[in-house]
């Protein structure tokens, strides 16, 4: 039996399927894997894709987990809707440590004081994929101080901090380009500083690099019988 005739074949058939279903959709950009558009990007080469397993939200410690489950829990439903895979907030505690991946479909939150020194405003992600460049894991610094009465940051504010970094936790990254809505708000994902989070939740340009992430799956094929 010619096995590489038949991996061959299968290699075609599968990207065959996979670019019918991407011309199909009304906001595919091209026959093949996109990492970027208006308003959007996907941090490829890094990370290209999302696959089906399911994910677990933990803690670096309890006082992260009683602080950020009340959010993370709405985030966690919104990312799932988007995404189409599981992702549960646990009450595990997982260290983190800058610089050291988190992995195995797992999100750790740590809730502390200027995470990073040299920018003192500044909360921060590590995200890691695998080696089919799929999402797999990240580490989130969310600043504490942000909840200080003296720093007088709103709500929703604090909101768009945690939804825009869990968003880079599974792929998304900062776009090149940054359109305006009628009221003048940029998609969450192109905010850079707490000053710019204004949009609140995911806007429509997250919503499709979300759907992005899925469809780039369709494009990952390892061997027969993998994916």
């Amino acid at each position: 039996m010619n096995t590489a005739r038949i991996a061959a074949t299968a290699f075609t058939l599968t990207l065959t399927a996979a670019a019918t279903v991407v011309a199909a959709s009304n906001d595919a950009h091209a026959l093949g894997p996109v990492y970027s558009g208006t308003g959007w990007k996907i941090n490829a080469p890094g990370i290209t894709h999302i696959d089906t397993a399911p994910w677990q939200i933990a803690f670096h410690d309890t006082t992260s987990r009683s602080k950020l489950t009340p959010y993370l829990n709405k985030t966690a439903a919104e990312l799932s809707s988007y995404l189409g895979v599981k992702i549960t907030v646990t009450t595990r505690i997982v260290p983190i440590t800058r610089g050291t991946c988190v992995t195995g479909h797992t999100i750790s939150y740590r809730y502390m004081s200027k995470p990073d020194p040299n920018y003192p405003n500044r909360s921060f992600t590590g995200a890691c994929g695998n080696a089919l460049h799929a999402a797999d894991g990240a580490y989130v610094y969310i600043n504490s101080d942000y909840w200080l009465k003296t720093r007088n940051f709103s709500e929703p504010v604090r909101m768009n901090v945690i939804w825009h970094e869990s968003a880079h936790a599974i792929g998304l990254g900062h776009p090149a380009t940054c359109p305006t809505n009628s009221a003048g708000l940029r998609p969450l994902m192109c905010a850079d500083t707490y000053k710019d989070l204004r949009t609140r939740r995911y806007s429509p340009y997250e919503a499709t690099a979300f759907k992005q992430l899925v469809k780039n799956r369709l494009y990952t094929v390892t061997a027969v019988g993998e994916r």
